[in-house]
């Protein structure tokens, strides 16, 4: 907030009307995994902070500012290893290999790996010293963050412990797995807010009800947002931008057995490439014609599991309605979420669900929670708001613009 803050008092003095807000929510991203994983943040935000009053950002043609800020040297490093996996992704298998063991040898690739691993066994030294010194004391050492909670069961019995590199490789996981995907979440969402200025007010007088006893000057806390019947709308805001922005667009899995698919055989060891969006999308009532035709080729599997519990959509899937996943109590007109009202599986299904569904739900709740009850998203120039996507490691949008001002 303090942030946006800065940022809409030099977009006022340079007679701009609008800002990028993609590093922002790089920011956010990479100073949030840091403090969970390694109980320390990075700071990227407090530092991106510092440096906006003395700024001398361009305005573009339309009205809008990029703002063009120095790096602290920690988070070009992990963005630069994240662009590394991003062309991993998008090259040809066998492309990619090479050009992956080639860079590896580089001074560059070098120079960023290894201060972010160094960082990584110095804050694992750190914690390890912590639980050393508790334990000579007598007394229990109870941690905070990923680490932590590794360290302080180290050394005990029954209890295996994890090698340096074993550590470091958990560590990565969980950075370069929940920094892009959060980061990417945010500004879809703040364009698909953007464009429903509705749905902001809606979602605003739902957080004023709600967190009307909550202290005005202390961040929102997971306490506050826990309970879906507390705030419907706002799981429900949530869960349609992660279902309407597509940022993992794809999973991949293989195949361990034989398997068919509608009929068809597919081979033990093959490849597959799951898009699950494209599925979720034709769930609809609209297709369930075509959907049925299919029934004579399904799998016993799938014809006795049918629907799953969930409904096939009737609001188009091509528009931004958290609507869909609000149902109304016919006897007392109560709204709850309904996390089962259609097909979405933005983190995956089954044994292989993303690990981090959780921790990623509950930062974007808050994040955009604390934004909806600070600022009102304005409209920003069609030119700026465009929903062309570029694919790296996530699917992001080319332009995310906001417009934020005070509400009234």
């Amino acid at each position: 907030v303090e942030l946006w803050e800065s940022k809409i008092r030099k977009v006022k003095a340079k007679g701009a009307t609008c800002f990028s807000c993609e590093d922002d929510f790089s920011y956010i991203a990479i100073d949030a995994i840091t403090s969970i994983t390694l109980g320390e943040s990075l700071g990227a935000v407090a530092h991106a902070r510092s440096l906006i009053d003395a700024s001398n950002p361009d305005v573009d043609d339309f009205g809008g500012i990029k703002f063009q800020l120095a790096s602290l040297p920690l988070y070009t490093s992990v963005k630069y290893l994240l662009q590394c996996i991003g062309n991993a992704t998008t090259l040809p298998p066998a492309i990619s290999y090479i050009v992956q063991q080639l860079r590896r040898l580089t001074p560059r690739f070098k120079g960023h790996y290894n201060l972010v691993v160094d960082h990584i066994f110095d804050r694992v030294s750190t914690v390890r010293q912590a639980v050393k010194e508790a334990r000579n004391l007598g007394e229990e050492y109870h941690g905070n963050c990923l680490i932590g909670m590794i360290a302080e069961k180290e050394g005990l019995a029954e209890q295996e412990s994890l090698s340096e590199w074993e550590l470091r490789d958990e560590v990565l996981t969980y950075i370069f797995g929940g920094t892009d995907t959060t980061a990417s979440s945010l500004q879809w969402g703040m364009k698909f807010l953007t464009e429903n200025p509705q749905v902001q007010e809606t979602l605003h007088s739902e957080l004023l009800d709600a967190l009307e006893d909550a202290p005005q000057d202390r961040p929102l806390t997971f306490d506050d947002l826990m309970s879906a019947d507390k705030t419907p709308y706002l799981e429900a805001v949530v869960t349609e931008i992660l279902r309407y922005g597509k940022v993992a667009e794809a999973s991949i899995k293989q195949a361990t057995e034989p398997i068919d698919i509608l009929g068809q055989t597919v081979p033990a060891g093959t490849t597959i490439l799951w898009c699950s969006h494209i599925a979720c999308d034709n769930a609809t009532i609209f297709n369930e014609k075509r959907l049925r035709d299919l029934d004579e080729v399904r799998s016993e599997t799938s014809r006795k599991n049918g629907l799953g519990g969930r409904s096939l959509w009737s609001i188009p899937t091509d528009k931004f309605e958290p609507e869909r996943w609000i149902k109304s109590d016919e006897d007392t007109g109560k709204r709850s979420f309904d996390a089962r009202a259609g097909y979405s599986f933005p983190f995956g299904v089954g044994l292989r669900t993303c690990a981090g569904k959780q921790l990623a739900v509950l930062e974007l709740k808050i994040y955009i929670a604390t934004l909806n009850l600070s600022f009102f998203l304005g409209e920003v120039p069609k030119e700026l708001s465009s929903h062309r996507a570029q694919i790296e490691v996530t699917r992001a949008p080319v332009q995310a613009y906001v417009s934020p001002r005070h509400w009234n």
